[in-house]
């Protein structure tokens, strides 16, 4: 396992089709590899949330087609994908009085990491409290 703070980037585009391709298209023209995503649809537009290999190179590249950035740090949690894992950092976290405010994930082939991204209020305690439940496990 292992868990770090990182820095997120969030902008806003149009539902339209393509839009978010436009978006994958210009990082993977800057050579910019996304590690995980997530997508949140508010009607007229869509919140983009990216954590990627280069957050400065990123930013740079989404300012530079007009796209305002809001950065946010959160917690990269990596670890073995498995049953009950959720509960685990869940559990992790309410025992140390730590909200989540959002969350999203992406799994892998059994075995292999898998990356849970969190965005709490304090992104130190997050980090440190799951460094402790590591330690525990």
């Amino acid at each position: 396992m292992q868990v770090d703070i990182q820095r997120q980037l969030s902008i806003a585009i149009e539902n339209q089709p393509g839009r978010l391709g436009q978006v994958g298209r210009l990082l993977a023209g800057r050579n910019i590899h996304i590690r995980a995503f997530s997508v949140i649809d508010n009607v007229e537009q869509g919140m983009v949330r990216l954590v990627t290999d280069n957050p400065t190179a990123t930013r740079e590249a989404l300012t530079g087609a007009g796209l305002p950035v809001v950065e946010a740090e959160v917690v990269v949690l990596e670890m073995t994908d498995g049953v009950g894992n959720l509960a685990t950092v869940g559990e992790a976290l309410a025992a140390a009085d730590i909200n989540i405010e959002y969350a999203y994930a992406s799994t892998a082939e059994r075995g292999r990491p898998a990356m849970l991204i969190l965005k709490t209020a304090y992104p130190a305690a997050t980090r440190d409290a799951l460094a402790r439940m590591q330690e525990l496990s």
